[in-house]
């Protein structure tokens, strides 16, 4: 993944910038935190098209909602007399508009065209003002065409010629404006049914939902083959469509709530979404999954430049992950299969589990080409070709169909490896050599084992019943029922040589010399040769057609002592000791049955959690607390289940599995601490003592095609219900009003500054408004004076009374406008110089900065990081609708286009807008069956997937959630989006929880035999004590970041940013142990503190809300302020509600530095109607009105 620096790049003691380790993603790696967008100085432009607002000019959309206010214009040469030559304050440097008067609701009701008039503000008259406009017109009508008529000639001829030139300029003008201003996707506010049924007359360059313009990559220098191997797809895949209009192609969607964007070679058939150019296509026929597990086998290695590399035919990708094997292929034909955990290494700071070919997959015949087949959210289907009959022509997914080939289903959380053969021989190759290939051992009956073992109380009655049935039932058609025989039938053939080893039959059993043992399953039976000399594989020569299973039986880990610095050492098994292990059985016993794809589904209902399955297991009963009560109407639990198509060794061509054997799996530890149905699926440790390892920890087995776990759904909304700001001393609140006021001065957002430096700073600058509305609400009932410096001498400090701050021009207002103002400019664009871009070959909104290097804003263009760089953005445009709701009808479709590209739910379109598809992937980053997201993109690393900073993704969802919530929520459809959001929500707080937040305790590796550890935990007791994961791969895990190794940084890297979904984020007693760990921080960077004050609130907001008065904002992270860490520290429980604002003379100082400029503070430039910095402007001019 690509991840970056944070923060502000305005702190006066910054460090020089580091290399972050494996990463190649250019200047994205600071030591403190820093803005994406390069060296381009704040509000200033690196485009002469694009206007920008300095901090001393006037806002548009600043004044708002003033009723007495009529016209806000100020006469600057007579009513203020600067001290030196005075910028012109309150007037925009556009001629045009410089001679209008500002509206009193500007910013209230916008207009957004795509051209060089970026904003255009229309005026709501009431019917007086018409009334006495018409009058007046009226009355002036005859007088001024005297005048006309009967002035000089001369001037009537020149008038009448400007008149003919200006309406011969405005046909064309108009009609530009009409095509270019008027002609974009409609916009269906909520609710209107009527503007949804109409027929689409809209630009078909325009998509019909997405108003960003459309872009092919070739066209911008990254086409899709610079970093996919296309050739690794099969033809079916890919999109061959002839460009229709892409406003009129729909969707048929069969299921409300589940996952359907499986893509399989059934021929191009299905009714997908086209393109009106056949120079602007979709790469695949559906959106690629960017995020998927399995992108890197299509990556292509990239040079410096981010162009591809030479590849050779022996080059291997980089691994993929399925839990809990990782898996490579490569040119050669063969799949290698890595049981990681083995080679794992275990360092104060670091776990990594290493890629090594443990067993390769393939066929003796050569591999003429292999493709991706099938795909889905749980799922990969690769092919590999022989040579065809007849390769004449050009290729086609017919022929290629026609070719002998061999399938591999790789499936997550599968503890097989399964491949079925269409005609061609297998091939097994060890990583060094095998030992030895036997049939497997006889095993106990249960009777035996019952008399010969003592009686386990807690194994259940349902346990012994399925035992007992393994020697009764087999998964292939040549066991024997005998009791006592071997499982699984296998023989030894008389033509075996001492150099040539024939062993015939259904099961058996592989070893190694690395001291592996592999169990061997077939559909029919088949001849495997051992060559004995050269040990290095085993094959068949006879072409084979059926299903070959692989399970490995992992050896279990000695109890190595935890200060060990590596902890992978294991037992070696011998083949005789698999009769008594009750794991090996079980895989026997299912291995019959096999996963040939997955769907992820969702339900919602209200009620109490269902108790976790594994307490049930364990004879306990625990429930989780639920935030909400059980009567409550409002959903308040989210079920996820995965299902998983199956299919049957002994009925190979029929789908039917009612009655064959059911399927096992394997689960992490956050499905095995919440499967509600795991009293039928859910062993227990002692019934199933092998003990299978990721990077995640003990994968726990579950038997079934389809099981369902629950996550419970936030009730928090814009703030946490159970504080509130009016309980505190009024002294707190006009204190924070003030600061908020004066932090609306600095740190504002720069259009420049990339994804995801503005996203940080608009996403401050909607918290700002929020606080201060929320402040102002609070502050209603208080009777308004004006503005006062009033301080109280007590103790040598100044204690703030109730006068401390205020304004005739409302505070929440002013942000408001400053919010509108940059937000609707970025989501737009300023003129032809536009932002944002929808990608059509992959399907998702890409940045312009990433389009001119593919390595800029951290591979935003290629996919990483989007739900970082646009969960900001949702949270502010959600803050900014539920203040101003026609933002939402004027804009709607602009955020709404983010809100798909990172929190999609396919099935949800078709009821929103029946006109069209949105064409974007399916929750683009989340993992459903790792239960987060990864910010990977397209770029290959050798962890697979991996994400850095767990509470950034926590925050996209969160601010999904909260738009959702006022766009579409109150209808039926509306609150499944809402629903679906608060899932993708607490699945990533659940996520965090479990493998970011730890916790140290003692872990016995040997404990999954013990039955002593039923819940597994993730990582050793060694890494535990970091507290807080920096990053985490599907290989790797780290307490280190991409930008630095120091302890502030992975801790605050996972805390920012600091919003109401902090608080269920973060648990107290979790923040106390990790407090333990933050203290031996020496030195912490300016920009940091303001989030490590936040954490420290959470424990001890008095002592916080003490530290926090020392904070001054413009050294703050440019996502932070210090208003909004005042506003936390005195909403935490246990802020003491007497506690007055108390400010040193030394604070009130640095305070006064920052903000006394603006003209907000100062009485005469507030009663002028003046706005920005007054004393002095940007300019440095001191004007008349500052105290």
């Amino acid at each position: 993944m690509m991840k970056k620096g944070y923060g502000s790049t305005n702190s006066s003691d910054a460090h020089p910038p580091i290399t972050p380790p494996r990463s190649n993603l250019g200047d994205s790696s600071y030591k403190t935190p820093t803005r994406s967008g390069g060296s381009i100085p704040r509000n200033q432009s690196n485009s002469a098209e694009t206007t920008h607002t300095q901090e001393s000019d006037p806002l548009l959309g600043e004044k708002l909602l003033i009723s007495d206010v009529d016209d806000v214009r100020v006469n600057l040469s007579k009513s203020l007399k600067p001290r030196s030559s005075c910028p012109d304050l309150g007037r925009s440097s556009n001629p045009k508009r410089a001679s209008s008067s500002v509206d009193s609701l500007i910013g209230n009701n916008v207009v957004v065209f795509d051209e060089q008039d970026t904003l255009a503000y229309s005026y709501e008259h009431d019917d007086s003002t018409l009334r006495h406009f018409l009058d007046d017109v009226a009355e002036q009508r005859r007088g001024f065409l005297n005048r006309f008529v009967g002035s000089d000639p001369a001037i009537t001829l020149v008038c009448l010629g400007l008149a003919v030139g200006i309406a011969i300029c405005a046909v064309p003008a108009f009609l530009y404006v009409h095509l270019h201003h008027h002609q974009g996707a409609t916009i269906v506010v909520p609710g209107d049914v009527a503007a949804a049924d109409k027929p689409y007359t809209g630009n078909p360059a325009l998509w019909s939902g997405v108003p960003y313009q459309k872009i092919s990559r070739a066209a911008y220098g990254d086409p899709v083959s610079n970093f996919l191997d296309e050739s690794l797809f099969h033809p079916s895949l890919l999109y061959y469509g002839e460009g229709t209009d892409i406003t009129r192609a729909k969707t048929s969607i069969t299921a409300q709530n589940t996952d359907d964007t499986t893509m399989e070679t059934t021929g191009d058939n299905d009714e997908r979404s086209k393109l009106e150019s056949s120079s602007m296509k979709p790469f695949l026929r559906n959106p690629f999954p960017t995020g998927a597990f399995w992108t890197n086998l299509v990556l292509l290695p990239q040079t410096e430049s981010g162009k591809p590399k030479p590849s050779t035919t022996s080059q291997s990708s980089y691994p993929i992950v399925a839990y809990p094997y990782s898996f490579q292929w490569s040119p050669i034909g063969k799949l290698q299969v890595s049981y990681s955990a083995l080679r794992r290494k275990i360092q104060s700071n670091s776990v990594q589990d290493e890629f090594a070919p443990d067993v390769s997959i393939g066929s003796i015949e050569d591999i003429h080409s292999r493709h991706v087949v099938k795909y889905d959210s749980l799922s990969v289907t690769l092919r590999f070709y022989g040579e065809a009959d007849d390769t004449s022509g050009e290729q086609n997914s017919t022929n290629f169909n026609e070719m002998s080939h061999w399938d591999t289903y790789i499936v997550q959380g599968s503890p097989y490896i399964t491949a079925r053969y269409y005609g061609l021989c297998p091939e097994l190759t060890a990583l060094s050599d095998f030992t030895d290939i036997v049939c497997p051992p006889t095993m106990k009956t249960e009777e035996e084992r019952l008399t010969t073992e003592p009686h386990k109380p807690n194994s259940t009655d349902q346990h012994r019943r399925r035992t007992s049935i393994f020697l009764q039932q087999s998964s292939s058609p040549l066991a024997t029922s005998t009791s006592g025989k071997k499982l699984g039938v296998c023989g030894i053939s008389e033509n075996s040589t001492r150099q040539k080893k024939i062993v015939t039959g259904v099961q058996f059993v592989l070893t190694t010399q690395e001291g592996l043992m592999w169990l061997v399953f077939a559909s029919d039976p088949i001849t495997f040769e051992f060559n004995q000399a050269s040990r290095r594989s085993i094959k068949s020569s006879v072409p084979f057609q059926g299903v070959i299973r692989l399970a490995l039986v992992p050896p279990p880990p000695t109890n190595v002592p935890s200060t060990a610095a590596n902890v992978t050492a294991t037992a070696p098994l011998d083949v005789e000791q698999l009769a008594a292990s009750s794991g090996v059985k079980r895989l026997i016993y299912h291995a019959g049955t096999f996963p040939t794809g997955g769907r992820v589904n969702w339900n919602f209902r209200s009620g109490s959690r269902a108790p976790i399955a594994s307490s049930i297991a364990s004879g306990r009963r625990r429930l989780r607390r639920l935030s909400s009560s059980s009567g409550s109407k409002e959903n308040n639990i989210g079920s996820i289940t995965f299902a998983f198509d199956t299919m049957h060794m002994s009925s190979l061509e029929s789908t039917s599995t009612s009655s064959q054997m059911e399927l096992l799996m394997l689960s992490l530890p956050h499905h095995a601490a919440s499967i509600s149905s795991a009293d039928k699926i859910l062993f227990n440790p002692q019934d199933f003592d092998l003990f299978f390892r990721c990077i995640k920890g003990r994968m726990v087995p579950v038997v079934g095609s389809s099981w369902t776990y629950e996550e419970e759904l936030t009730s928090i909304g814009f703030d946490d219900e159970s504080l509130s700001v009016s309980t505190l001393d009024q002294s707190i609140r006009h204190l924070i009003l003030h600061t908020v006021d004066s932090d609306l001065n600095i740190n504002l957002p720069v259009l420049e500054s990339g994804a995801y430096g503005f996203g940080k700073s608009i996403a401050r600058l909607a918290q700002l408004a929020h606080i201060a509305d929320s402040i102002e609400g609070a502050n209603a009932h208080v009777i308004h004076s004006p503005l006062q410096n009033v301080a109280t001498a007590k103790g040598g400090s100044h204690v703030a009374n109730s006068t401390i701050f205020q304004s005739s021009t409302s505070t929440s207002q002013r942000a408001y406008a400053l919010l509108e103002k940059h937000l609707t400019m970025w989501l737009v664009g300023d003129g032809s110089d536009r932002r944002l871009f929808y990608d059509v070959d992959l399907g998702g909104i890409v940045s312009k900065d990433g389009l001119k290097n593919v390595f800029s804003d951290f591979g935003n263009v290629r996919y990483n990081d989007h739900h970082f760089h646009y969960g900001y953005v949702l949270y502010a445009a959600a803050i900014l609708g539920r203040a101003r709701p026609k933002f939402i009808s004027q804009y709607g479709s602009y955020v709404d286009s983010l809100f798909y590209d990172v929190a999609h739910n396919s099935s949800s379109v078709a009821n929103r807008d029946s006109r069209g598809e949105i064409f974007f992937p399916l929750a683009r980053h989340k993992s459903w069956f790792d239960g987060h997201s990864f910010a990977s993109g397209l770029f290959p690393f050798a962890n697979g997937k991996s994400q850095e900073s767990s509470s950034e993704a926590t925050n996209c969802y969160f601010g999904a959630y909260l738009w959702s919530k006022v766009r579409w929520a109150g209808s039926t459809d509306g609150d499944k989006i809402v629903d679906y959001a608060r899932l993708l929500l607490a699945t990533e707080i659940t996520g965090a929880k479990t493998y970011w937040h730890m916790t140290p305790r003692p872990i016995n590796p040997t404990a999954a035999t013990s039955g002593s550890n039923l819940l597994p935990v993730p990582y050793n007791t060694i890494f535990q004590q970091n507290y807080m994961v920096g990053n985490l791969g599907m290989t790797d895990v780290t307490s280190t970041t991409w930008f630095g190794t120091e302890v502030v940084y992975v801790h605050l890297i996972n805390f920012m940013p600091v919003t109401a979904i902090t608080s269920e984020l973060f648990d107290k007693a979790y923040v106390k142990g990790e407090r333990q760990v933050l203290r031996n921080c020496v030195s912490v960077e300016k920009a940091w503190t303001g989030y490590l004050i936040s954490n420290e609130a959470i424990v001890d907001p008095n002592k916080a809300w003490t530290e926090a008065q020392g904070l001054v904002s413009k050294y703050l992270d440019s996502g932070s302020s210090m208003s909004q860490v005042l506003y936390w520290v005195s909403t935490r429980p246990g802020f003491q509600s007497n506690t007055t604002a108390t400010v040193s003379e030394n604070d009130r100082e640095k305070t006064d530095k920052a903000g006394s400029a603006s003209c907000s503070v100062h009485q005469s430039c507030v009663e002028s109607g003046l706005m920005g910095l007054c004393c002095p402007t940007n300019d440095g001019i001191m004007l008349s009105c500052c105290n």
